[in-house]
């Protein structure tokens, strides 16, 4: 057979394979793919109608059917996404804030992340920024700052800084890199690590979890040693604010806090549009903690971090307190397209927690409904005071600095000036047995201290 012959034969045969399950809707698509990219006046390219389909199909599920986290993800986007997933930043690593004083305004670092370029280059919490690159930010806004801080991968800024407790500026030099951050805090910053017990009561562990990352459960292992070393007899599990992410450090994470005798554990259930299920279980001999414990949770704290917070819950391991979760009980599939043509993240089941009960909360339900995790003790909060504890606990967690509690009295007392100015507003007490405003956590603690040292199992 002449080798023309051969090819043309092979080439219709892998044709005919690939159309043969083909619908007349599928072949239609492709026919008005090629119209268009034949016939339109604005001549598109054949990626950007790629990636608007793409896009297109995943706002179906959104738009129609309420779906909002099926999305797709295009090349241009593909490493920023995957860096999310492994807690990767790129950037100089540090949150600031604006205070203004009468007409003048001030840009202060909150604290720079631990092993960032900035904290690499010696800035420190409470530090004061002058210039960026030259320019003052003096009269810059919020909005006209990141841009000026948002250089290219490898750009080397100049900042003026005037270190805190000191007067004269100083020159630092620091390159945008990439680099990894923590998903793990604790209760505050010593000199160089994460303090994983309360400051006032050392008998009482802390943990906190921000997001699931590929990294979370080495992380918390690492978190949980530390503080089983320093002679907690029990301990706080702070979820609050935590969006969810990798669900498979959230089961590695269970594992370790739930007691491990004869009986599996059910963690959640998977239920796909099939209607099956398969069931999530850990191992026996996998418990590496059952001191009691409370979990703190709040509105934001959604997916993976309700499922650790209801399987704790259902199985009587531990004492959920704060209030109702965000409601996201569906699980996305990561799918890398061939080609390198962009990841698609595709919800494609439910979970239920280990009682069955719904997490997922639909676009039609009720607060009455079954949905999210309702806390067995509930602390609700005023917006203004959900606002300070969140700022409060995250300026707390991450400040690296000699002079942390005098940041921290500054910043409580930036809270406190700026209530008196609300109308109506209610003032905020900083009472109670935590060393700062967080109610929450102040009846977690009072929970714990009133309850017997015999372990839940």
């Amino acid at each position: 057979m002449p080798r023309f012959n051969f090819y043309f034969i092979l080439f219709a045969t892998l044709i005919y394979a690939l159309t043969a399950n083909m619908t007349l809707r599928d072949r239609l698509l492709i026919a008005t793919l090629h119209r268009i990219e034949r016939n339109a006046y604005f001549e598109p390219t054949a990626k950007e109608l790629f990636e608007g389909a793409m896009s297109g199909m995943a706002d179906v599920l959104s738009e129609e059917h309420g779906d909002g986290y099926t999305m797709y993800i295009p090349p241009s986007k593909q490493a920023s996404y995957q860096d999310n997933l492994m807690n990767r930043y790129e950037g100089l690593g540090i949150s600031t804030r604006i205070y203004e004083e009468g007409e003048e305004q001030k840009l202060f670092i909150n604290f720079p992340f631990h092993n960032s370029p900035a904290y690499q280059s010696g800035l420190r919490s409470g530090d004061q920024i002058l210039q960026i690159d030259g320019l003052s930010v003096a009269d810059k806004t919020n909005n006209e700052i990141l841009l000026l801080l948002r250089q290219p991968k490898g750009a080397e800024m100049r900042l003026s800084v005037v270190p805190f407790g000191q007067t004269e500026s100083q020159d630092v030099f620091v390159r945008r890199e990439k680099f990894h951050y923590d998903s793990v805090v604790g209760n505050y910053f010593d000199s160089e690590n994460h303090v994983f017990r309360l400051e006032v009561h050392p008998k009482i562990g802390y943990i906190g979890i921000t997001s699931f990352g590929e990294t979370t459960a080495k992380e918390f292992g690492n978190a949980l040693d530390s503080m089983m070393q320093s002679g907690v007899e029990s301990f706080i599990l702070d979820l609050r604010d935590n969006p969810g992410g990798d669900v498979w450090n959230c089961v590695q994470i269970a594992q370790m806090l739930l007691s491990s005798d004869s009986e599996q554990k059910i963690i959640f259930t998977v239920r796909p549009r099939s209607g099956s299920e398969r069931s999530r279980v850990f191992s026996e001999g996998s418990q590496r903690c059952a001191l009691p414990m409370a979990v703190l949770i709040n509105g934001d704290s959604a997916s993976a971090s309700e499922i650790l917070a209801a399987a704790l819950q259902d199985h009587k391991r531990a004492t959920v307190m704060g209030t109702r979760s965000f409601g996201k009980g569906i699980i996305q599939s990561i799918v890398e397209l061939p080609f390198q043509s962009g990841i698609l993240q595709l919800t494609d089941a439910e979970y239920r927690r280990p009682s069955g009960g719904a997490i997922h909360r639909k676009m039609t339900a009720a607060d009455s409904d079954d949905w999210g995790v309702i806390p067995d003790k509930v602390v609700e909060l005023t917006e203004a005071e959900e606002l300070a504890i969140t700022q409060y606990r995250l300026l707390r967690s991450h400040v690296i600095s000699a002079e942390r509690l005098t940041v921290l009295d500054h910043f409580r007392q930036q809270i406190i000036e700026k209530q008196e100015e609300e109308e109506d507003g209610k003032p905020l007490e900083f009472t109670g047995v935590a060393p700062y405003y967080d109610c929450q956590l102040d009846e977690a603690v009072r929970m714990l201290l009133n309850r017997s040292k015999t372990p839940h199992q």
